[in-house]
């Protein structure tokens, strides 16, 4: 299968269709997908980090890319 043609045909489709349904179901459909996490390629270990950072992130417990490079230098004199 051409992969690309596919996508060109449904591209297509989606610019002619009237159908608000229709549209409705594909706006759902993307945002499920959107919104869905793939962890079955993660470790749970990695999911363990993953779901910390982000939770660091929401407490703004982060640092900035200058913060990281000033001791970055002062560490290693780079």
């Amino acid at each position: 299968m051409d992969v690309q043609l596919e996508k060109y045909k449904l591209m297509e489709w989606l610019v002619n269709l009237k159908d608000e349904a229709i549209i409705l179901k594909l706006k759902e459909l993307k945002n499920n997908l959107s919104n869905s996490s793939d962890w079955s390629t993660v470790s749970e270990a990695e999911q363990l980090f993953i779901e910390a950072g982000l939770k660091d992130i929401e407490n703004e417990n982060t640092f900035t890319h200058q913060q990281v490079m000033e001791e970055i230098n002062k560490t290693y004199g780079l």
